[in-house]
């Protein structure tokens, strides 16, 4: 069964692990060689693992079963949403609200709220409120938007997770381990292969390798449900040069990103300043990386 070409997996970045110093032992069955200081990961593993997770998305989304998402790193985001939409299924992909799952009744009341701020606003209650309180409501909504709007339409727990990088998505793991959901995940050389029920190694830092493993996962769901799928096995042309100049790119963006990760935030500010990079004071370690890697 093919699921997508080992071309095109090469093509996206795919097999591109994390520097060697930083590595997780239990990904060695993964790897495949290094290169200049740079974990290669094997993808003829990573095509075999995502067959396996191909097969069993497709049985569980063949029994009416619901996926939820999860990718709250910048560069799993948008290949989070635009999955989960193709495939009518649910995302997270802002930070992870503890509860989300194991305590699922208090997430829906969230809902709901949600749900009433937007009938106050239809019905004309906003215009009889005191501006201040209008404002006020107005703030709630937008911030219960973001963290919710992706799971408002979920009104039973996921039947399985896909997620990127079980390192960042711990706390969404261990409660759908809880509840016995399965995990699917796409485990990078630095994470640990056992955090997830169906390991796809590869890439969780780069934005093309991000989007083509979950489209292609996405498949399994559409196909199962006659829904739109994307041809992920159809090898494209490109030109020798090319691939050789993206390879040195790639290995540099990922030795970069290293790079910044392996420093604290303390150390992240002092660059972001120097940088003058506007609102580094106010942000989180994940986002002084994405904006020091621009």
């Amino acid at each position: 069964m093919a699921v997508v070409s080992i071309s095109n997996l090469l093509e996206a970045g795919v097999h591109f692990g994390h520097q060697t110093k930083r590595w997780n032992p239990k990904m060695k069955e993964y790897i495949f060689t290094t290169r200049d200081d740079i974990y290669i990961i094997d993808l003829q593993k990573t095509l075999a693992c995502m067959e396996e997770a191909y097969t069993k998305i497709s049985d569980i989304a063949k029994n009416g079963g619901t996926f939820l998402f999860v990718g709250t790193k910048k560069q799993a985001q948008e290949a989070s949403i635009e999955c989960a939409n193709r495939s009518k299924s649910f995302y997270v992909t802002e930070r992870w609200l503890g509860g989300t799952l194991t305590n699922f009744r208090t997430i829906r009341r969230r809902v709901k709220r949600l749900e009433e701020i937007e009938k106050m606003e239809e019905n004309g209650t906003f215009e009889v409120l005191p501006k201040k309180e209008v404002i006020q409501i107005k703030k709630e909504y937008e911030k219960l938007n973001k963290l919710l709007g992706g799971i408002r339409e979920m009104a039973k727990l996921p039947d399985a997770m896909i997620i990127v990088d079980p390192k960042k998505e711990i706390n969404a793991i261990r409660e759908a381990r809880k509840l016995n959901i399965p995990v699917f995940g796409i485990v990078d050389t630095n994470c640990d292969p056992d955090d997830v029920d169906y390991v796809i190694p590869g890439n969780d830092d780069a934005v093309r390798s991000v989007k083509i493993v979950l489209g292609a996962l996405t498949n399994a769901i559409c196909e199962a449900n006659g829904l739109e799928v994307i041809d992920y096995v159809t090898e494209e042309k490109e030109k020798p040069k090319t691939a050789e100049t993206k390879d040195s790119n790639e290995l540099e963006e990922m030795r970069k990103n290293d790079e910044l990760e392996s420093k604290s935030i303390q150390e992240l500010k002092v660059m972001a300043k120097s940088r003058k990079v506007k609102g580094y004071t106010n942000m989180k370690k994940d986002e002084l990386i994405a904006s020091l890697n621009k």
